[in-house]
């Protein structure tokens, strides 16, 4: 799917219905274009390829979502890749949804293979809002990079409540499936700044400056604001992963003793038995001469003898705390 906005400086922003309304607007000085494309077809990218003139290297690289946040420049225009950050519904995964942009001196050409809610909500905000638009493709631009920064914020809360949660349950209840909730944090933690820290650098590149005439040296402060936000999530994931690694090491140290508890008490009746299991041993063995085989309280007096012991050694751990 394509879809095209349009704004004359001065005056309200204009939807088109077809790509090719625009090929007429397409490098006026007086108009700013903002293509957006979902789910790019071959047909659309070769329209943006004939009618923009992008280089065959940044189309290939839109067709695939495995690119890494980066910034290329080319003659005029500038190629960037950032990711906006989402919790699948069904397993709370964390994954990233690539935006490919294009950004000239007076269009923004943004592709991206599935529905991305802050490049929605950001055309929303433009239709309705034309001083976004008016101040040029490269505020454009970095209104939708804001956009998409501020959506790691509630994934952020999110993780924040469920590592606490986490954290309270290694102590009360530290079943396996603790155990495998930590793996899933540490694991959406791990994606996260995989994501942040080359998204980081991408706007410390734009706000020192250099892309000119494209990026204006005015709208330095601005992606050095989206850096700020960036820097913020990279530490709170920093926090995320350390807070991740105290909860694992104390799921440990529960279990372990936990276990050492157990192994105690096993200790404990393997160590009572073992003279009970020496006694009856010897009453055990077939002689034919034993004084007691014929005592008329000879079993009354072994099953005394062997809880007399077994009394004993419980007063005996019992004073050695190990009870």
């Amino acid at each position: 799917m394509i879809r095209i906005l349009i704004q004359k400086k001065g005056k309200e922003g204009e939807l088109l219905n077809k790509a090719d309304d625009a090929i007429s607007y397409i490098g006026r000085k007086d108009i700013f274009v903002w293509v957006d494309v979902e789910n790019p077809t071959q047909h659309n990218m070769k329209f943006l390829q004939e009618h923009f003139s992008f280089h065959p290297l940044a189309i290939e690289d839109c067709m695939t979502s495995i690119q890494r946040p980066k910034i290329d420049k080319y003659d005029n225009y500038l190629f960037i890749v950032l990711h906006a950050g989402t919790l699948a519904s069904h397993k709370d995964k964390a994954t990233s949804l690539e935006v490919d942009s294009f950004v000239g001196e007076n269009y923004v050409v943004t592709v991206h293979l599935k529905s991305i809610p802050s490049v929605s909500a950001t055309w929303e905000r433009c239709i309705k809002n034309s001083s976004i638009m008016s101040q040029g493709a490269a505020y454009l631009f970095y209104f939708l990079a804001d956009a998409l920064v501020d959506n790691y914020f509630p994934i952020l809360e999110k993780l924040d409540r469920e590592i606490q949660k986490t954290e309270e349950n290694v102590f009360k209840d530290p079943k396996p499936a603790v155990l495998n909730k930590l793996f899933d944090l540490k694991e959406n933690v791990l994606i996260l700044r995989r994501i942040i820290g080359p998204q980081r650098e991408t706007m410390n590149f734009l706000a020192r400056g250099g892309y000119q005439p494209i990026i204006p040296p005015r709208l330095s402060i601005y992606f050095r604001d989206v850096s700020d936000l960036l820097a913020r999530i990279n530490d709170n994931l920093d926090t995320y992963r350390d807070l991740l690694n105290s909860a694992f090491d104390g799921y440990l140290s529960v279990t372990s003793n936990k276990l050492n508890e157990i192994m105690k008490v096993l200790t404990i009746i393997c160590t009572i038995m073992m003279p009970l299991t020496l006694i009856t041993g010897i009453y055990g063995m077939n002689f034919n001469f034993m004084p007691e085989i014929n005592w008329r309280y000879g079993y009354v007096a072994v099953i005394l003898v062997m809880l007399g012991i077994v009394l004993g050694m419980l007063v005996f751990f019992k004073r050695k705390k190990w009870l």
